[in-house]
This record gives structure tokens, sequence and C-alpha cells, in this order.
């Protein structure tokens, strides 16, 4: 009797789960487009940019085809002292500040946008807070799951990117929210030799190689926790990102004899509506597929139609301040010690697209430069580093 009552609670599951089955259609615009505003104005000096784009409607959004840009439109921005900034399009879609654009700690901005199509956008006034900057900085040993350059999932050890904050804020205001931008460019210089038919080493000459290479810290968004009101304002043991050690991580197949680390981080402090922006990216971002995962339209911005409420803006126009730094980071393998020093911060330029077959730059080291080395051997010239190089 009992495992007749088992039985019949198993079947009694089956047909309760094939009888709810149902295919559910959903009802989508598909002539639907979208304004999409990516603008960021800072603390900084300018010129600032705002790329302004349409979302396409079903029909178009396929894979290969990118966004339309938003030419001739009328760019404005006005401050909380009623100055008005005209931005001028220098590429299609992508509009720039006036050298008279100067923001001030303090101050709100707002954008206004008006299309050839008629239609009105503006934003919020968003107020620019004051920078804030990091305490302290270390590098912690350990080890993390990594999606390396050819797409695989590896265990690897490497550098978790500590950061401390607010020590120095008053604690009467309230602890502020930031978001991190953190760039690691790997320098390397590896030698190796050619094999003859046989298999056995060329002893005349090896090739010597060198390169770097930039890559993004985080794959979703790198900000704070929520704003809270505390007595207690500081915030430790952040993590901005995660540097591996493992060569194959970035693409190499021979291990660099020498290997730099230089990294960069950009500190934004927001306001309330870029942290919700972001926030809202990071929960997208980071969904793992279930049932209560926030899905794209609640990824609210700061824009809006102003002839027409219904149409849908999406971007965000940010009033950030902002605190830039840069490092360069030792690592003992021995000891297991990770250190951070300072460095000049720069944009570290793009490798050139004319190098040779492994993304290097190589030249001929000929071990016997007098008897061995041919005559006008262009193989043989040495390259020189850039003038940035170890960014000593």
């Amino acid at each position: 009797m009992k495992y007749f009552k088992i039985i019949y609670l198993i079947v009694l599951l089956l047909v309760s789960f094939i009888s709810c089955t149902e295919i559910y259609t959903p009802n989508v615009s598909s002539d639907t487009e979208a304004l999409v505003v990516e603008g960021l104005i800072t603390d900084e000096a300018g010129p600032f940019t705002v790329k302004l784009s349409m979302a396409k409607p079903l029909p178009y959004d396929s894979v290969g085809v990118t966004r339309y840009t938003v030419r001739s439109a009328t760019v404005t921005i006005t401050d909380s002292e009623n100055k008005k900034y005209v931005l001028k399009e220098f590429t299609p879609g992508n509009y720039s500040t006036p050298s008279t654009f100067k923001t001030k700690i303090g101050n709100f901005y707002k954008i206004n946008i008006k299309t050839t199509d008629a239609n009105s956008y503006e934003s919020n006034f968003e107020k620019l807070l004051s920078p804030q900057s990091i305490d302290s900085i270390r590098g912690i040993y350990t080890t993390e799951d990594y999606i390396n350059d050819n797409s695989e999932l590896l265990n690897v050890d490497g550098a978790d990117i500590r950061v401390d904050l607010f020590n120095s804020l008053p604690t009467s205001e309230s602890v502020p929210s930031c978001r991190f931008t953190p760039l690691i460019t790997t320098q390397y210089w590896y030698t190796y030799r050619d094999k003859d038919l046989l298999g056995n080493d060329i002893m005349s000459y090896h090739w010597a190689n060198f390169g770097w290479k930039t890559y993004k810290l985080n794959t979703i968004e790198n900000i704070t926790d929520e704003n809270v009101a505390s007595s207690i304002s500081l915030l430790k043991n952040h993590s901005i990102g995660f540097i591996p050690f493992e060569m194959s991580s970035y693409g190499h197949v021979i291990p660099p004899s020498i290997m730099i680390y230089y990294l960069r981080v950009n500190q934004y402090t927001m306001n309330n509506d870029s942290y919700n922006f972001y926030k809202g990216a990071k929960n997208q971002l980071s969904a793992s597929g279930k049932i209560f995962d926030p899905i794209t339209s609640q990824l609210h911005g700061n824009m809006r139609c102003v002839n027409d409420p219904s149409k849908i803006v999406l971007g965000l126009f940010e009033v950030s301040s902002v605190k830039e730094y840069a490092f360069l980071m030792e690592l003992d393998k021995r000891t297991k010690q990770i250190t951070l020093k300072n460095a000049v911060i720069m944009d570290v330029p793009a490798m050139p697209a004319n190098n040779y077959l492994y993304g290097d730059f190589q030249y001929k080291v000929w071990d016997y430069p007098d008897a061995d080395a041919p005559k006008n051997d262009p193989t043989y010239d040495v390259i020189p580093y850039p003038a940035w190089w170890y960014h000593n």
C-alpha cells in the first residue's frame, strides 16, 4: 500500500507538469526605435564627447549589423548657472563640447538634444560631486577562474587588486558611490631559436620578440556598495579586478623572459542617477539565468523624450568627477609577494597592425655577428623599444 501511494504521487506530479505546459508567444513591437545616449563629463579638462545612435527595430537587429548614428542633431549642455554650450558634430553621431566648456565641482548639468525628426530629449540636472581618492592599494596572491584569449575557463594564479576608500571622509557625510575602470597593459620580451629539418637548433642566431597588449580587468561594472549614512565611512578591501599570471591567459605560447604589468585605474565619483544606472547594468551582466534576474527594460538612464514621453530613450548622460592612477606591478613568485609602485599616467597606444606573425616585433640576434651575420639582412635590424617602454 505504501509503494502504491508513492507511485500514485509520482504519476500525479507528472500529469500536473504536462497539463500546465503552454507555449508562450510574447507580444513584441517590432517597429520600435530608441535613441541611445552615451555621454560623460568630468571635472577634468575637456573636450568631452556625446555619442548619439539609434537602437534598430527588430527586423534589422541581426548579427553583424551595428546601430546607426544620429546625425545633424542640436546638442546643448546647460549648467546651474544658466550657461549654455552648443556641441559640434565632429564625426557622424559624435558631438564634442566647445573649448569654452569647463565644469565646476558642485554645479549641476543637463543635456538637451533636438533631432532632425523634430523630437526633443533632455536629461535630469546632474550634480558634479567632489572626487574621492584611493587611500591604499595592494595585490593579494590568489587563484581564480579566468577566461583566457581562447575563451577557455581556467583556474589560474593571479593578483586580486584591493583598495581602501573614504578614510578621510567626514563622518557627517553620506558615503559616496564610486566606479572603477581598471586596465592592465602587459609588456613582454622573449627569445627562441629556429630548428632545421631534423629538429636541431640553428645555432647561428635566435629571434628576439617584444610587444604589449592592453586588457580590461572586468567584464561587469565595478562599483562600490550602495550609498549609506554611517558613523564609519571607511570601506576596506574593495576588489577592483583580477590580474592573471598564467602566460596562456595573454595568448603567449612561449613564456616571456620579461613580463611587465602596467595597471591604469580611473576612479569615478557618481551621483545617484549614475549609480542606479551602473548598478542596473551590473545586475544584468551578472545575471545567471534565474527566474528573478533583471530584464533589459529595467535598466533606466536619466534621459527622456520631452514631446513624447512614451518614446524609449536608452543610455546615460553621466556627470562624475574622476581620479586617475597608474602603477607598475611586480611579482616575486618564490615568496608570492606582490608590490605596486606609482607610475606615470599615460595612454598606452595599441600595437601597430603591420607587425609580425605572432603579433610581436621580431628581429634576429646573431651569436657571432662578425663571422655569421649576412650583409644587408633586414631581419637583423634591432627594432627600438617605444619611448614609454617600462614606463620609466
